[in-house]
């Protein structure tokens, strides 16, 4: 303890005494004069005086800036509105004294009487609200923040004008303007805030490893909020204003039927009522989770209701938003006549949360709850609640502000959402206007996949349908937006994804022809031609990668469970599998092969970049990433076709076209085996990563092998 306090001590000295240097060279260098004009670039003044408005704030600016972890956020707004006024000067501080030369930065809690100033004001540090204005003034510019958050992203605001970029994480990755003299100022008071205001960012799955300091700051930076809470920087992530975001599919644990109750027996013995009564009217415990549980169940709503209260005050103490899902089944609803009368399966699914939310609001007033929690509840075919409801939703889910995400897991990303050409996403589109057919609505967010587990880390860019859907889902009514699952690492083009994603969901209007020449000039430098080529080819490459490699219904969900041996039917191309998008097996083939002739001119265009751009950092680190990526990417593509062409050929007993697509699978998933892909985190709450060899990342290497030993058992 007193090594502990020693340290502390030391630390203060050293603060008091950069403060007096700093108070030295603010009486030694003369004060500059007040900018001419706002929105021009006139001479900036020597000292720049960040106004951070609280008492002591010359001293302690920096001390404040980095005391998150000793800080109650929730119950402590004034203290929080401290630690991230405080932060965002410190992130001025840094950056301006990269952006100008010979300036020397200064805290005041006060406008100083001469020199230029930045003030930093929030209305209220307890508000959650994103927004934020930035206004001239005489000798100065002022950043208010509607809240704490909306004042750390006025912050980053003004210094984007000055010319930084954060595309991806880490300090290696900032895009930092030319030194220069002068300062870019607003030329009027703007007021700047997000179109998906409900909340943009990513949903976690229950993986307590991902997490990233580097991450964090660059979500942040680019005015993303909706996180999980993780136990190691939860402190950074309050102090930069996170939203957490938890829970999911919690249910299947909870009713396990074979879950052992206080009285000795098990659930299902117990309460065989609880669970859902399947379209025959036969109870099975083996299938109790393949039909949604019965909602019109009293005593099963209590034990629910219980069940998440101990969740929220235990492992998700820290949640603001809960995600209340029912079964991931792709099953049915209850039959039993209470739960017919109530509607189809969304009427159900928001009884059930109407029940939770009167449960959670008792608790709210006899102290068993703390905090006030939002829900959210899942429009997703797994859960049989893709629909909008056919009765009014219940009044006290609007009132506490509830919210539905919208999950089309199946969506096509060869058109954009509300392309009516194409009939799967036609269904979706068709699926999301029903939500806005009641009055009043509830919250709607929408979440999307660009990254979702059956693609297992590809190099895709959605950059065609980024542009079109996000404004699209806005001008629907949606006013939140997130998505599976976001890397944290090895980003290679996906960077792009990330960028657009973050600023569309910011705003809608974005320009974004001239967001996509300044990402390539900034990103690339002299080589952006090249690269924007290569992009525009790998985005073609990879159009129906919903066809190939969505759950359930896709090419690679049919090969997963082929057995190895000659096929007995062909895989199946019906409209509901494939959108219509592929008739048989020989187109699919086709555009297999069209997509693997593109990859390689990708692959070989991005490597002759490569060889150049090799003396020139942060370039070749760059462009070298994004070549071990699409390299990943193109074995993937090739192994899935050839799959694919060698199930054809031994239907059909072609035996010289399946020795012949046989022999490309085994070069490819030799040539897989050879390296590894980018980390995977252990789900399901349990601590660990992964890091796969790409061959059992594409998820094929059991089908090899079951293909292999039929090969060995026949001497084929």
């Amino acid at each position: 303890m007193r090594l502990q306090f020693m340290g502390k001590i030391e630390r203060i000295k050293q603060i008091l005494w950069l403060h007096i240097f700093a108070l030295t060279l603010i009486v030694a260098i003369p004060h500059g004069i007040a900018l001419a004009q706002p929105g021009s670039t006139n001479r900036p003044p020597s000292v720049i005086t960040i106004v951070v408005p609280y008492k002591g704030a010359a001293l302690q600016v920096v001390s404040w800036a980095n005391e998150e972890s000793e800080i109650d956020f929730r119950h402590k707004p004034d203290w929080a509105g401290r630690c991230t006024a405080a932060f965002t000067a410190t992130e001025l501080a840094q950056f301006l004294k990269q952006t100008l030369n010979q300036v020397v930065i200064a805290y005041a809690e006060s406008k100083p009487e001469q020199g230029f100033f930045i003030e930093l004001a929030i209305t209220d540090p307890a508000s959650r609200v994103c927004s934020f204005t930035i206004e001239p003034a005489a000798n100065g510019v002022v950043i208010t923040g509607d809240g704490r958050t909306g004042l750390l992203y006025g912050g980053y605001e003004f210094l984007r004008m000055q010319g930084w970029r954060w595309y991806a994480p880490g300090e290696g990755n900032q895009i930092s303007p030319a030194k220069r003299e002068r300062l870019v100022l607003p030329e009027k008071r703007t007021v700047y805030q997000p179109n998906m205001d409900l909340g943009r960012g990513f949903f976690f799955n229950d993986e307590p490893n991902k997490e990233s300091t580097d991450f964090w700051i660059w979500m942040a930076r680019n005015r993303l909020n909706i996180v999980g809470y993780r136990l190691a920087s939860g402190p950074l992530q309050n102090k930069l204003g996170m939203i957490f975001n938890d829970g999911g599919h919690i249910f299947e644990k909870v009713l396990n039927p074979d879950w052992i109750m206080p009285s000795g027996k098990i659930l299902w013995d117990e309460h065989p009522n609880w669970y859902g009564l399947p379209e025959d009217g036969k109870r099975v415990k083996n299938l109790a989770l393949r039909t949604q549980f019965c909602v019109s169940q009293p005593d099963l709503m209590e034990f629910l209701g219980k069940e998440l209260l101990g969740m929220l005050m235990g492992k998700w103490k820290h949640s603001d938003l809960v995600n209340v899902w029912g079964f991931d089944t792709w099953g049915g609803i209850c039959s039993c006549e209470k739960c017919k009368q109530l509607g189809n399966g969304t009427d159900q699914a928001l009884h059930f949360l109407s029940a939770l939310r009167d449960y959670l609001y008792a608790a709210r007033i006899d102290g068993r709850l703390d905090r006030d929690v939002r829900m959210i509840m899942c429009a997703y075919e797994g859960t049989t609640t893709m629909d909008g409801p056919v009765n009014p939703f219940p009044k006290n889910l609007i009132d506490a502000g509830d919210m539905i995400v919208f999950y089309p897991i199946n969506r096509c990303y060869a058109h954009s959402f509300y392309d009516k050409t194409c009939k799967k996403n036609d269904q979706y589109q068709k699926k999301l206007a029903s939500w806005f057919s009641q009055t009043p609505s509830m919250n709607l967010h929408f979440g999307e996949y660009y990254n979702v587990s059956k693609y297992e880390d590809l190099p895709l860019l959605f950059t065609g349908c980024i542009q079109q859907d996000i404004p699209y889902y806005y001008e629907a009514g949606c006013r939140g937006i997130t998505y599976m699952h976001v890397p944290l690492v090895n980003w290679g083009p996906r960077t792009l994804t990330q960028a657009l994603y973050a600023q569309l969901a910011w705003d809608v209007t974005t320009d974004v022809d001239a967001f996509l020449d300044e990402y390539f000039a900034k990103w690339y430098g002299s080589y952006a031609g090249q690269m924007r080529k290569a992009y525009k080819k790998n985005e073609e490459a990879w159009r129906f990668i919903s066809q190939w490699r969505n759950w359930h219904y896709s090419i690679l969900s049919q090969l997963l469970v082929w057995d190895g041996q000659p096929p007995k039917k062909e895989l199946a191309f019906s409209e509901d599998l494939l959108s219509g998008h592929f008739q048989n097996d020989k187109e699919a083939i086709r555009s297999g092969q069209h997509s693997i002739e593109l990859l390689n001119e990708v692959l070989k265009a991005v490597d002759e970049v490569r060889e150049i751009a090799i003396t020139r950092p942060p370039y070749d680190l760059r462009i070298s990433e994004d070549y071990r990526l699409l390299r990943y990417g193109l074995h993937t593509m090739e192994l899935m076709t050839y799959m694919l062409a060698y199930y054809e050929a031994l239907h059909v007993s072609a035996s010289e076209q399946s020795d012949k697509e046989w022999s490309n699978i085994q070069c490819v998933a030799k040539d897989m085996d050879s390296y590894w892909v980018p980390i995977a985190f252990e789900g399901g709450g349990k601590a660990g990563i992964v890091i796969n060899d790409a061959l059992t990342r594409t998820q094929l290497r059991k089908l090899f092998q079951r293909c292999k030993q039929y090969r060995i058992d026949n001497n084929l």
